[in-house]
């Protein structure tokens, strides 16, 4: 979410308090009411129907029984977001070899922000307990956004951590700041993460960098499936088929040039 003072200093406020009503409705995944979206965007009933009504006009908002919700227009932006994203393009055919060999679902995660957003995903023929589309915000702090948290330049991640409440995993348990700074740095050192029940009770997750030519890293690799059909030697064969994965799309990425 955008700092609301930066935001009202901005020379282009209009389209920024516009982004952000939009940010709102994709956070709460529900409609909202204007009462409502005036208070979470801080902006008063007036101004936020202004925006409502310029967002509506395009498609990007929809009003049903008084209520907003994002609209139809957002699907093709992301559509043509995955079609012309090189990065995307050129890990699809990777992914659908790792979720071949790998008999798991294969995704590719970016960072936005403090948020990690999959941008493509094959299904593998082991079939996932839960739903993960293309598109969807999930947290750096557990599974495979610890791998892309680890990257975070200092001062990025002291603020990801101050901003964190109390944290916990899939199964209920809670965990410090300490132990979550202590699996980043043990992801440094070995150059992947294993999670396990980490986001989601019963699951598993494998994750490995993708850096540039610098080697900076821009996107993460992951496998994940049913921890019951998990055992160390398998571990080992996937960490091995992830990290290979996650070389092969840093080769055959050029940064979009």
């Amino acid at each position: 979410m955008p700092n609301i003072v930066e935001r009202e200093k901005s020379p282009m406020r209009s389209l920024e308090r516009a982004l952000h009503i939009l940010a709102i409705l994709e956070n709460a995944g529900c409609a909202m009411g204007l009462t409502e979206l005036g208070s979470a965007s801080q902006l008063s009933k007036p101004t936020a129907l202004r925006m409502l009504l310029v967002l509506e006009k395009y498609g990007f908002v929809e009003k049903r029984q008084g209520r907003y919700r994002l609209g139809a227009a957002v699907l093709p932006l992301a559509h043509a977001y995955v079609l012309g994203n090189d990065l995307a393009r050129v890990a699809l055919p990777v992914l659908q070899e790792l979720a071949r060999s790998s008999k798991e679902t294969s995704s590719l995660f970016v960072r936005m922000g403090f948020k990690r957003i999959a941008v493509q995903r094959i299904e593998g023929i082991n079939p996932l307990r839960f739903a993960l589309p293309i598109g969807q915000r999930l947290p750096l702090h557990v599974g495979a956004g610890k791998v892309l948290a680890a990257a975070m330049p200092p001062g990025e991640l002291q603020q990801l951590m101050d901003e964190l409440e109390e944290m916990s995993r899939g199964k209920g348990e809670s965990f410090s700041r300490q132990a979550l700074q202590e699996d980043l740095d043990n992801i440094r050192r070995q150059g992947y993460a294993v999670s396990l029940g980490d986001r989601l009770k019963g699951t598993f997750g494998i994750t490995a960098p993708v850096n540039d030519a610098n080697g900076v890293t821009i996107a993460a690799v992951t496998v994940a499936g049913a921890i019951d059909l998990l055992n160390p030697k398998r571990i080992e064969i996937l960490t091995d088929q992830v990290r290979g994965a996650a070389k092969s799309i840093s080769e055959r990425y050029d940064g979009g040039n």
